[in-house]
């Protein structure tokens, strides 16, 4: 009898079985990959492995030297060769992931900072190629391909070989690849970054970063979506207004989502917390001086974001960085967004050009609908292996919900109009589609 009571004492007291009713659903579709040469690198992958319930077993641990452990050296941020890049990032990983048995199981893989997001195997202007075929990318970009041989291709591709074969789908990631086992695309990669300091003194983590694991799990609260024209865009970026921003209101407004579309000759906040931010950003003719965000003549420009609020500007180097001070401020920056709360962020590493951009049209309107941050992400990125990378929670979900069925203009009509707007693949060259 007396050790019956103790064993039930000891289950009682357990925590192991006190976690049980408390923790969150595991996923072990994640793998989490930190860089051991930076403590703050590891506390962020201890601090979302713990967040999102992911096995010890899925954290990789690189070894990528750095002059500034504490993340304070933008120099670190690029990998400035294709040898650097292989022998510290894509080596390790590919096999990690084939050794541990991940390849096939993993989906997506969320880099903690310290781990470079820019790689620069040259300088395309100084040794004369085209942008177009630059093999300039976002270190994110390319483990999307791991395993391929897109990996360090760069570059658009005149004849569409790096068009994303899941742009604009309506495919759940995983099922998608399942039917299409031979496609490039392997995984879904999202990146926990914001400026490095201060540090949260309970975690140790920087609290830019805490903010972004944070914010994509807490209660929803009432806000509106501010979509910011510049009616005064160069001939060049018109475009821009027409395709990449104007369709978001229709898509959204009227469907329990709160649109505020600024045409005017400002560059404009929102009063209320927001949900969502698209505009050109720096490129805004009205924008003024550094900074572009943050307090501006007072004010919090663009506003304060609310919890789970994404955020996409027409920027082509808004992820550059993450270091603050930031030695010279001549476009905003993702990292700006984040500090005022942003919860995801969709950014640049290089130039994109304009038909590199994600559509955040197509972004917007996955998210709304409760697709999960990352893959509405992906669905917007018209390439692989280019400039673009995701900053955020990958699993965040909108708890603001809308569903437009076939009537994406909200006219309570499925027309021309629907079609249209659907046809959010403006400028993008003939390729595979992952909608098929």
């Amino acid at each position: 009898m007396k050790l019956l009571l103790a064993v039930l004492l000891a289950l009682q007291c357990s925590p192991a079985s006190a976690d049980q009713t408390s923790q969150p659903a595991a996923h072990s579709e994640l793998l989490i990959v930190v860089n051991g040469a930076s403590p703050v690198s590891v506390a962020i992958g201890n601090y979302y492995r713990n967040a999102r319930n992911v096995p010890a077993a899925n954290v990789v641990t690189l070894q990528i030297p750095l002059a500034d452990a504490t993340l304070g050296n933008a120099v670190q941020e690029t990998i400035p060769s294709k040898a650097a890049f292989d022998s510290q990032i894509r080596v390790p990983l590919e096999q990690f992931l084939q050794q541990h048995g991940l390849v096939d199981s993993i989906e997506v893989i969320v880099l903690a900072s310290g781990i470079p997001h820019r790689y620069a195997p040259l300088d395309c202007a100084l040794d004369g190629a085209f942008l177009r075929d630059c093999p300039r990318a976002s270190v994110d970009a390319e483990l999307a391909v791991l395993f391929s041989s897109l990996v360090g291709a760069g570059g658009i591709g005149a004849h569409g070989e790096t068009v994303n074969p899941y742009f604009d789908s309506v495919v759940p990631f995983a099922a998608w690849r399942a039917s299409h086992p031979q496609a490039p695309f392997l995984y879904l990669v999202s990146r926990l970054a914001g400026f490095q300091t201060p540090l949260d003194p309970a975690s140790g983590i920087p609290v830019d970063v805490k903010s972004l694991i944070d914010c994509a799990q807490a209660p929803a609260v009432s806000g509106t979506v501010l979509v910011d024209e510049d009616p005064h865009s160069a001939p060049g970026r018109r475009a821009g207004n027409d395709v990449l921003l104007r369709p978001i209101e229709s898509l959204l407004s009227g469907r329990g989502v709160s649109v505020l579309h600024d045409q005017s000759d400002r560059f404009v906040a929102s009063p209320t917390p927001l949900l969502g931010y698209a505009s050109w950003g720096s490129n805004d003719s009205h924008s003024g001086r550094a900074p572009f965000y943050g307090q501006v003549d007072g004010k919090p420009l663009p506003g304060r974001f609310a919890p789970r609020g994404i955020a996409v500007d027409l920027v082509s180097t808004n992820g550059r960085t993450f270091v603050t001070p930031v030695p010279v401020q001549d476009q905003s920056l993702s990292a700006d967004l984040i500090h005022l709360g942003a919860c995801g962020v969709a950014a640049n590493a290089f130039e994109p050009l304009l038909i590199g951009l994600a559509r955040a049209p197509i972004l917007f309107r996955n998210y709304f609908q409760g697709t999960t941050a990352i893959e509405s992400f992906y669905r917007s990125v018209p390439y692989l292996s280019w400039m673009n990378f995701y900053v955020g929670e990958a699993l965040m979900t909108s708890t603001v919900r809308v569903d437009t069925g076939g009537d994406l203009d909200g006219d309570r009509d499925v027309d021309g109009d629907d079609a249209t707007i659907a046809s959010l693949s403006l400028f993008l060259p003939p390729g595979p589609r992952g909608a098929q």
